[in-house]
């Protein structure tokens, strides 16, 4: 199945207030994330000079791909308290599923 993709911003000085809400939100989403997926990067954080980006990165279960979605917008809603607050969920195909869709395979290692 595909990939999926969060990217956050939030204003630097909301760090400590974002963090309070990660901490009360993740551990009752944990379990159904990781039911739905794999965590392939676990919530990259770097300072910018729009703010604080954070991206995760999951690799999804096969049928799961609609729960994940609405388990992560779920998640990523419960920040929007925050002022200056901003995120996007993408989902991608892995390149073996892309070629695929055009009737090709990829080659073997």
């Amino acid at each position: 199945m595909p990939y999926m993709f969060t990217y956050n911003i939030f204003p630097n000085d909301e760090a400590e207030n974002i963090s309070k809400i990660y901490i009360k939100e993740i551990q009752g989403a944990r379990k159904l994330l990781r039911q739905c997926g794999k965590e392939i990067i676990p919530n990259a954080v770097k300072a910018t000079t729009d703010g604080m980006s954070v991206i995760g990165v999951w690799d999804v279960k096969d049928g799961k791909l609609d729960e994940m979605l609405k388990t992560q917008q779920k998640l990523l809603l419960a920040y929007n308290e925050i002022k200056g607050y901003r995120y996007r969920i993408e989902v991608r195909f892995k390149v073996t599923e892309a070629l695929e869709m055009l009737g090709m395979k990829a080659p073997e290692d």
